[in-house]
């Protein structure tokens, strides 16, 4: 079965993060991504734990691509780029906006190779601004975007804030970025010409932050029925497992429906649970409370059950592994092994969408820094075993494999 981009040729010079995650997808659709690294490679290969020398965060983010290294600031490398510009639709980056003119690729220079060819571009803020050539990585970003303020007040912690573990600027900008790509595929079809999309990291922050309107109205309102899941209560069930239950006790409705499933008519005369702001000033009572009658069930769908509201969920908090071994995982088949070569194999999340008529998903391998450079080159430019003997001998290109 055909997949989704499957005539799409990606020239992938992104590293880390915000610019994988996208060129992953990419592959995932069918895309032919090859992935060119400098010589002293993605700095995501060296990041543990590893497996036989291979990083489990690069494979996360780099499979199905096909990896060449070539060092762009040398002329015979830089020429060998352009001339796979030729061949190519997308070219994908996210240095700091000056650096693709200083290596004398920029659009014009891939324009002029090839008129179709797309040039995307993620940075952390932007191009043909102030803070362009700021850096930028996902926690300064959180910093700055009010993500880690909005999240320690929330919590209680403004005095001592501190980073979530993941890098949600990094993957939201990825995730804009290949949005915007394939947009700008199906304009090339309708025009024929390609052009260049930038998509930043600070405003792809800003916008999957569903309560940005509100910040920016200055309002934190405590009672009523607030946007946001910081409102959703953490208790203990009966074998000390934990479950989210997505039920404010604060808000009118959601305090009736506490009542109505434990049957305590009598906290509707209690003077701390009259109103909503009472419930806000008493929500701790209220809370140890409940976690009393959640704390007799076993597990969450016997909580979900007593409740009885097809609008309120309990889900038991796992871990990831956990929700790798349950069957909902192996009937979505939601995890694939890669071979990392030698035996050895890397298990990884796969991609989200499954297609009725169209192949799609992780292809089950990864490369070393350089791996591909002979298939490539020889399929891409029509270089000989030679040619690409002499390139490697001259510098201009260069592999490493894994050290176990």
């Amino acid at each position: 079965m055909d997949s989704p981009l499957s005539d799409v040729v990606v020239l992938d010079l992104t590293r880390a993060l915000s610019g994988p995650i996208c060129s992953r997808l990419l592959a995932d659709l069918g895309a032919e991504v090859i992935k060119i690294e400098p010589p002293d490679g993605d700095l995501t290969r060296a990041m543990v734990p590893r497996v036989a020398g291979m990083s489990t965060y690069y494979v996360h983010y780099n499979v199905g691509k096909k990896c060449v290294s070539m060092d762009l600031a040398n002329p015979e490398a830089n020429e060998l780029f352009l001339r796979m510009v030729e061949k190519a639709d997308i070219v994908l980056e996210n240095y700091r906006p000056d650096v693709m003119a200083r290596l004398g690729l920029g659009f014009d220079v891939l324009r002029a190779r090839n008129p179709r060819i797309i040039l995307a571009s993620i940075s952390g803020w932007g191009h043909g601004n102030s803070r362009s050539n700021q850096g930028a990585y996902a926690s300064a970003i959180h910093a700055e975007g009010g993500i880690t303020e909005m999240v320690a007040r929330r919590r209680g912690e403004q005095d001592h804030p501190r980073n979530d573990p993941m890098s949600h600027s990094d993957t939201y900008a990825g995730l804009h970025a290949l949005g915007a790509v394939l947009a700008a595929l199906h304009m090339r079809d309708r025009t024929g010409e390609g052009q260049t999309v930038e998509v930043s990291m600070a405003e792809s922050t800003l916008m999957v932050n569903d309560l940005s309107s509100s910040e920016l109205l200055g309002e934190d309102p405590q009672a009523g029925f607030k946007a946001g899941q910081n409102w959703s209560p953490i208790f203990k069930l009966a074998n000390g497992r934990a479950v989210n239950i997505t039920l404010d006790s604060t808000t009118d409705g959601g305090f009736s429906t506490w009542v109505k499933a434990t049957g305590h008519d009598e906290w509707r005369s209690d003077p701390r649970f009259a109103t909503a702001a009472d419930r806000m000033a008493h929500r701790a009572e209220l809370e140890g409370l409940l976690q009393a009658w959640v704390g007799q069930f076993a597990t969450a769908a016997e909580v979900e059950k007593a409740i009885g509201v097809s609008t309120v969920l309990a889900a038991e908090v796992r871990t990831v592994p956990e929700l790798a071994a349950t069957d909902w995982a192996a009937e979505r088949q939601a995890f694939v092994p890669i071979d990392i070569g030698g035996g050895n194999e890397v298990v990884i999340p796969q991609s989200p969408w499954r297609f009725g008529h169209a192949d799609s998903g992780a292809q089950p391998v990864v490369g070393y820094r350089g791996q591909h450079n002979r298939q490539v080159l020889g399929s891409l430019l029509g270089l000989s075993d030679a040619d690409v003997d002499r390139l490697q001998a001259d510098g201009v290109i260069s592999d490493r494999p894994p050290r176990q």
